[in-house]
């Protein structure tokens, strides 16, 4: 593999990491991380109104995966395995007279590290997010949310997606006794990638996630998850030939820790049932929320 390939390669799969996903460039099959993958028990459990405070609700999510990439649906995987440590910083706040609303802001910073499978490796940060979220509970265990996201390549120079990407979703929140049930679906809006000679036009993806939760104690939360995704096929310009689409469904299984009242932690691993043109999940994912 070229020293540019390489590069591309990093890109796109540090971009899956942040919730995007990844664009075939060679014969072999590429990685890609399913959008929203990493939503994990009480997601979408929101406050509205006179539940959030006045001076609003202050929260950092910190979301952790590995992943071996080693195996790939179709093809040959190029690489390893990888690492990304992604830090969202939430402001939540309320409008006074919208009592069953609240609103937030949010930033994502991080980093991730690749290795491919001649062992070359690049470690830095990875690509920054930021969006406004919306919400409104018509009943008192039932939340829907609304949320935008803009991609920033702002990341490392051999990490970054270089590409302005959005993305629009809708979330749900159930509360049913000690069931929860967290679920969405959207679309992700895929720019250009433009660097070092590459032309690529992305293709977009749809994705939808859910986690079910039985909530038997604090400390003991078991969830399953299912994640799905599904990317439109794009073209590489400069060599004037199309890039395959992309799809995955995969299953999760783990468990909610309440820590206290201000940490909370979820676990569970990841595992693909079936897909194309995508290495096969076979990830460890960790979740914090720190309330502060």
């Amino acid at each position: 593999m070229s020293l540019l390939q390489k590069r591309v390669s990093f890109a796109v799969i540090i971009a899956a990491l942040a919730s995007t996903f990844l664009v075939g460039v060679s014969s072999k099959a590429d990685a890609g991380i399913i959008p929203y993958s990493v939503i994990a028990p009480h997601e979408y459990q929101l406050p509205v109104g006179k539940e959030i405070p006045k001076d609003g609700i202050n929260l950092l999510l910190s979301y952790n995966t590995f992943r071996d990439e080693g195996k790939a649906w179709d093809g040959e995987s190029g690489s390893r395995n990888m690492f990304a440590n992604i830090n969202k910083f939430v402001h939540i706040f309320n409008i006074d007279g919208l009592d069953n609303f609240g609103f937030l802001w949010e930033g994502v910073l991080g980093f991730g590290s690749v290795q491919l499978k001649d062992n070359f490796s690049e470690t830095g940060m990875i690509d920054g997010q930021t969006g406004l979220v919306g919400w409104w509970k018509p009943t008192k265990n039932w939340t829907n949310v609304l949320e935008y996201w803009l991609y920033l390549p702002i990341g490392s120079d051999n990490l970054s997606g270089h590409s302005w990407n959005h993305s629009i979703a809708y979330m749900t929140n159930y509360v049913l006794g000690n069931f929860i049930f967290d679920g969405d679906f959207g679309y992700k809006f895929m720019g250009d990638y433009k660097d070092g000679g590459n032309d690529l036009e992305q293709g977009n993806t749809f994705f939808v996630n859910t986690v079910f939760t039985y909530h038997i104690m604090n400390q003991i939360e078991p969830f399953f998850k299912l994640d799905y995704q599904n990317t439109e096929s794009g073209k590489d310009r400069a060599a004037g030939v199309d890039t395959p689409g992309q799809s995955e469904l995969a299953w999760g299984l783990g468990n909610q820790f309440k820590i206290s009242d201000r940490l909370n932690l979820a676990v569970w691993y990841e595992a693909g049932i079936t897909g194309r043109n995508t290495t096969k999940t076979n990830a460890g994912y960790c979740r914090f929320i720190w309330s502060f």
